[in-house]
């Protein structure tokens, strides 16, 4: 009976993890879009300020592209495709927008 259990025990703990990881997954599935100018870049993280003063911070990887192949410089107006992850705002493009409009 003891054993029962223990297995049952762990089938259990084997499924939860399985659903954390694909509850993760489909939350990265979502993918948002902010605009507005670079206040600074610093590491791995891009600050952007939005047209209506609100700022927000989005993680920079290996895995961002960048259109045109550069990063941008502070005051150019941006584009960022990002998702949510663990909380965390990560870019996965950063179009550089022309200064005309």
């Amino acid at each position: 009976m003891k054993k029962f259990v223990r297995s049952w025990m762990v089938l259990c703990i084997i499924f939860t993890i399985f659903l954390v990881n694909a509850l993760e997954i489909s939350s990265a599935e979502q993918y948002f879009q902010f605009q507005g100018r670079v206040v600074g870049m610093h590491n791995d993280q891009l600050t952007v300020k939005g047209d209506k003063g609100e700022t927000m911070y989005f993680a920079t990887g290996r895995n961002t592209v960048f259109v045109p192949t550069r990063l941008p410089g502070v005051d150019e107006r941006v584009k960022v495709t990002y998702y949510l992850r663990r909380g965390n705002n990560v870019a996965t493009q950063v179009e550089i927008l022309s200064a005309k409009k």
